[in-house]
């Protein structure tokens, strides 16, 4: 994030309710969504950006208790319990599982949150041959709806046997509505929300925002590219980072449903979106898809800028993300 640290410095305060002049402000958090936050805002005073900061905690704490695929306690976790059976649920966990067996679809599969079951079978097997993955159950059940959802009355019926994860969209979808209730504070002029990578602004000013390096061995070097976003979202995904052993090697985190594999060609996706549920579940299907499927997909949607890092490190990028390319000047 040091592209965003040197541009968002430079930010003023365009508009105030306040006569004091709005002036930039800093808060930084460790084990939220299990990674670092950071949030960059512009206010009218000290009052306000303690508000907003209060205010974007406050949503993040709200929405794990229903989200959180790591608390057996949250409302996700309990539907998952569930299954062929009608469930009256938030308004929040209805609109995230119809999002994602949204893009389930418009991806043709490669962003399946049924990949967790996957997983769950290759992490720590001594072999991938022995690990199951290769039953057509498993297959069948990856390539027909997860679950129904009935958006009008909050209801979810689980369709699946499978294990499922929403941790590849709806950490962007919290980021994005913690960064909005931070932006709603009256006095506060630009929001910037990072939380592990996903990224949301809301403000007057565009800025800058830095993509990891990912051949780098820290985190303390310079992106390898940088680009400039404006009331919009971006999420980079990718297995340099994080990952698992399996078959004495060591794996990417992200599992291509069409193989049922680790997706070891594409090391980092980044997406740049109107939202961050979007730029979340897009850049989980560009680490499986090949760049030029994942360009043409880009293409076919408003608003898509995405950038892919293969393993032999040559970049790819659609038309849109080129144009809002730039460079950071000392």
């Amino acid at each position: 994030m040091r592209a965003i640290n040197e541009v968002f410095a430079r930010i003023g305060g365009r508009r105030s309710t306040s006569r004091e002049v709005a002036r930039p402000f800093v808060f930084q958090h460790e084990n939220v969504l299990g990674t670092s936050l950071e949030l960059r805002l512009v206010a009218a005073d000290e009052r306000c950006a303690l508000q907003a900061e209060a205010a974007a905690l406050a949503e993040i704490d709200r929405l794990c208790l229903i989200l959180s695929g790591y608390s057996g306690t949250s409302e996700f976790a309990r539907w998952q319990t569930t299954r062929n059976e009608d469930v009256e649920v938030s308004p929040e966990l209805a609109e995230v599982l119809e999002s994602a067996e949204a893009w389930r679809i418009r991806t043709n599969g490669a962003f399946n949150p049924g990949v967790k079951a996957v997983a769950d079978l290759l992490r720590g097997a001594a072999d991938f041959a022995s690990a199951g993955v290769e039953s057509s159950a498993i297959l069948s059940e990856l390539q027909v709806p997860l679950w129904r959802v009935d958006r009008n009355a909050s209801r979810a019926t689980r369709l699946t046997a499978l294990a499922v994860s929403l941790d590849a969209i709806a950490k962007g979808y919290i980021v994005h509505r913690a960064a909005a209730r931070a932006s709603a504070v009256p006095g506060v002029a630009d929001v910037l929300l990072n939380i592990g990578g996903d990224i949301q602004h809301f403000g007057d000013t565009p800025v800058v925002a830095g993509i990891a390096n990912p051949f780098a061995p820290s985190e303390n070097v310079p992106p390898i590219a940088t680009v400039r976003i404006h009331n919009e979202a971006l999420a980079t995904s990718g297995g340099y980072r994080r990952g698992f052993s399996g078959g004495g090697e060591w794996h990417s985190h992200i599992i291509d449903p069409y193989t049922r594999r680790p997706a070891n060609g594409i090391v980092s996706a980044s997406v740049v979106a109107p939202d961050g549920a979007t730029a979340d579940a897009l850049s989980t299907a560009f680490s499986v898809l090949e760049p030029s499927e994942a360009v043409a997909l880009a293409e076919s949607f408003d608003g898509i800028s995405c950038l892919m890092i293969d393993e032999g490190g040559t970049l790819h990028s659609n038309a849109a993300w080129r144009r809002r390319a730039v460079e950071i000047v000392a």
